[in-house]
């Protein structure tokens, strides 16, 4: 299982989801729709997975001698790995607009969300929506992945 997990972490994943990691940062910015940043850090996992299928990934790892539940597990692993680093930014970055910047105007006066612990909850339920929609969706037919994608925002935007 491990070895599977780093192949998926330093072959499968694009340098998209690495990139796309950064969007966190996006919490800093004041009088943006801060949550906007989990989103686009799952377009990244979803152009990860859209490289993988282009590299068929998905049928390498599967002829692989190992279960391929261990291959999906891998896969949802990663997906969750960078989940967790995006949100532990986000916390970070909520943390430091919470207590050292909450004098500032420009983050007094949001007409937003401000970041806050229903910002991370909210973040979350955003994680578990991709995980749900997307990757079980993903891993029906593992080729067909524009349409969870599409319903994963849909579901977002609702």
């Amino acid at each position: 299982m491990k070895s599977l997990l780093n192949k998926e972490l330093r072959l499968a994943t694009s340098p998209l989801a690495w990139i796309f990691l950064s969007a966190a940062l996006m919490t800093f910015l004041p009088g943006y729709p801060i949550l906007m940043g989990g989103f686009f850090l799952c377009m990244g996992l979803f152009q990860s997975s859209l490289g993988a299928r282009e590299a068929n990934d998905t049928l390498y790892t599967v002829l692989l001698p190992v279960r391929k539940a261990d291959a999906v597990k891998a896969r949802y692993l990663s997906f969750c790995f960078f989940q967790l680093l995006g949100f532990l930014l986000s916390a970070v970055i909520t943390a430091l607009r919470m207590t050292v910047l909450s004098g500032s105007e420009v983050y007094r006066s949001n007409a937003l969300m401000n970041a806050s612990p229903f910002f991370l909850a909210c973040l979350l339920l955003l994680y578990a929506i991709f995980n749900l929609v997307f990757l079980g969706g993903f891993f029906r037919s593992g080729y067909k992945i524009g349409k969870p994608f599409a319903v994963f925002a849909v579901v977002c935007i609702l």
